[in-house]
């Protein structure tokens, strides 16, 4: 017996050694050297070993990427150090004020070498060994404190469990989804009719999120680890530690250069530059870093970001290709959005096909005319834009675009409001073209979170009549669901699982889902507390005023209108209605608990390090309130990059505190 047991014990270490190294093999260094059917066949073997001999199992064990349960939610951890963004620099000098300026830290330290690196476009995440297993990882939240996502990452091939170092072992990096890798994710995403991702960053943020780890585990996510914060026995310089993080087994990029001279950095740059279509992943800039670990201890940090380290942004891919057609799209409330279709033309690593003509005015202003060759731009933004027209004597000119007077969808009229920009369909809902728009916007995560319902099954929704309104959606049965295109038994019932969990969401998120026109997340929390539940809000229409919707804190005089039009219009009053009818009557959040900042109000402004969304829940949670605009009785000005003086000495003269995002976290922590 003791035989067979030292057997087990020992084919098991065999086993585990093996597939890790395939692992490495297949997923770090593109060289497999065995095919699916023999790896799947040692990993089956590993289960069965594990499934007689449960006592074997261990958390690095190769069988244990996947956790068995989808998690609640992801607990809020503190960073070890403090994860700072990188300043950016966008030309030569720029770029060279920030060497003068580490030349100016370090005094007469002679030649200081730099290391110059891609700069991935990916998520930031934080991991933490100790002893050898992955104990954490960590996404960058507010660089303070970040979400705890280890059954998430776990799931990456590319990532070892164990590595060879003891104590605690910290690195920071990048995860991301090849650009090859997305194409093939996003075709199975519109195959089951769900949205696109945008791009690879997008992709590997939406999957690290996700509560079910067997989902994120189908996604191609990918590591690439950077930066050394803390080991035992930790080199002294950057690229010895980007050495030692190979040696651990740790993915690293391995195409970075040292350097001694401005000339030679910006060399490196523009070489990261010219090669940026032909690496696997996204890099968006690249990096520039002081080499010596004691020399960045010296330089140290701003509020913001190292003093020893700098971003230099590339700037935005641009392509020619020809205007084939304008075509109109028709927007939740209406707006009608003029699209370029395109001659296909590479760009970015992706094929464009289509891009933004923004408005009227805009194609106006630039004359564009279908026929022209244009230049397409890609700045990270997810539909790329028509920058330019390249005039050509001998190119044939189509007439001068004009928007059309009925809409697109429905043959509804179509109008243009004095002072506004874009031309609307006035046929509200009953236009199919803003229906499937606003089902779309209803469904987001920021509203009613409903998986799995994407463009194409909205599409077949609306089309066979089945729904007519949000309403509608909460009377779907399987029945109804399995008979549409593509749709089998459990994509039916997953489904309707999905809407009769969104029963569950706090009646902001409604509120933010029905879209009335002007009231973002921040004013659909301030109606919601108002009101209380949608039955409350319901009842209580009858006697609201304009002049009572304005008063409440974050809602102005035209948002006040807008809200009074939505409730004075029978359509938009009859899905509330059926919405109650169907057993739909969320209420507003819980009152928050006396915090470190009850009684105190904020608004924001500017480019804030932390998402807007993240800093108005913690605002919220500490117990103070946030106001869309600063008026009277608003305690701070929260100010983040690019804010005008005019609103600084604005809020000032009303008496409102001005303060950077440091000092607010600083006022959330101190509890």
């Amino acid at each position: 017996m003791g035989n067979q047991r030292d057997i087990a014990v020992r084919r098991h270490a065999e086993l585990v050694e093996e597939i890790r190294a395939h692992d490495r093999r297949y997923y770090v260094d593109n060289a497999p050297i065995v095919s699916d059917r023999e790896y799947d066949k040692l990993f089956a073997e590993l289960k069965d070993l594990e499934r007689d001999h449960p006592d074997l199992i261990t958390g690095d064990s190769p069988t244990q990427r996947i956790g068995t349960q989808p998690v609640d939610g992801f607990e809020r951890v503190p960073h070890p150090q403090r994860m700072y963004s990188l300043d950016n620099t966008y030309d030569e000098g720029e770029l060279r004020d920030f060497l003068e300026r580490v030349k100016g830290g370090l005094g007469d330290e002679g030649t200081v070498k730099l290391v110059v690196e891609p700069k991935l476009d990916g998520a930031s995440m934080e991991l933490i060994y100790r002893d050898g297993i992955l104990e954490k990882a960590l996404t960058r939240g507010d660089g303070v404190e970040g979400e705890n996502v280890t059954s998430n990452v776990k799931t990456i091939r590319s990532l070892p469990l164990r590595i060879p170092s003891t104590g605690e072992v910290i690195a920071r990096g990048e995860i991301f989804i090849n650009r090859e890798n997305l194409e093939a994710v996003n075709r199975e995403r519109e195959e089951r009719g769900e949205p696109a991702f945008a791009n690879p960053r997008n992709a590997a943020a939406g999957s690290l999120r996700l509560l079910d780890p067997s989902i994120t585990a189908r996604r191609p996510l990918r590591i690439i680890l950077y930066e050394l914060i803390g080991a035992s026995g930790m080199p002294d310089s950057h690229i010895e530690c980007l050495e030692w993080l190979a040696e651990q087994g740790l993915p690293t990029h391995g195409i970075q250069c040292v350097c001694t001279s401005q000339e030679e950095v910006t060399a490196a740059i523009s070489e990261f530059d010219s090669m940026r279509n032909d690496l696997p992943f996204e890099i968006d800039g690249a990096v520039v870093k002081v080499d010596r670990v004691d020399f960045r201890e010296r330089l140290g940090f701003t509020a913001r970001f190292p003093r020893w380290a700098v971003a230099y942004k590339f700037e935005a891919l641009k392509a020619q290709t020809r205007l084939i057609d304008i075509l109109v799209q028709v927007g939740r409330t209406g707006a009608l959005t003029p699209v370029a279709v395109l001659e296909p033309v590479a760009l970015a690593g992706t094929t464009i096909s289509r891009a933004s003509l923004h408005n009227e005015d805009e194609i106006r202003s630039k004359d564009i005319r279908v026929g022209d060759m244009v230049v397409v731009e890609k700045a990270g933004e997810i539909i790329p834009q028509v920058v330019e027209v390249i005039r050509a004597r001998d190119t044939e000119r189509g007439d001068p675009f004009v928007m059309p007077t009925t809409c697109p969808v429905c043959g509804g009229p179509t109008g243009r409001e004095e002072g506004e920009a874009r031309w609307r369909c006035t046929n509200r809902l009953a236009c199919p073209g803003q229906l499937k728009a606003a089902l779309r916007h209803f469904a987001l995560r920021s509203a009613m979170d409903i998986e799995h319902l994407g463009p194409s099954l909205i599409d077949q929704l609306v089309n066979s009549e089945l729904v007519r309104d949000p309403a509608d959606l909460f009377s779907l049965t399987v029945e109804q669901v399995e008979g549409l295109d593509r749709m089998a038994k459990k994509s039916a019932l997953n489904l309707i699982a999905a809407i009769d969990k969104s029963r569950g969401k706090t009646l902001d998120r409604l509120i933010t889902g029905l879209g009335i026109p002007l009231v973002g997340e921040v004013a659909a929390v301030q109606l919601a507390s108002r009101y209380g539940s949608l039955s409350g809000f319901y009842q209580a229409i009858p006697a609201v005023q304009r002049e009572e919707l304005a008063a409440i804190h974050g809602i102005g005089d035209k948002m006040a209108d807008s809200v009074a039009s939505s409730l004075e219009d029978e359509r938009f009053m009859g899905v509330v209605k059926r919405l109650l009818d169907l057993g739909v009557d969320p209420v507003a959040r819980g009152e928050s608990e006396k915090g470190s900042l009850t009684g105190m109000s904020f608004c924001l402004t500017g480019k804030l390090f932390e998402p807007r969304a993240r800093i108005q829940e913690r605002i919220r949670a500490a117990g103070g309130e946030v106001h869309s605009a600063v008026k009277k009785g608003t305690g701070y000005l929260v100010t983040g990059e690019k804010v005008g003086k005019s609103k600084i000495e604005k809020a000032r003269a009303a008496g409102t505190e001005v303060i950077d995002e440091e000092t607010l976290m600083g006022m959330i922590l101190d509890e």
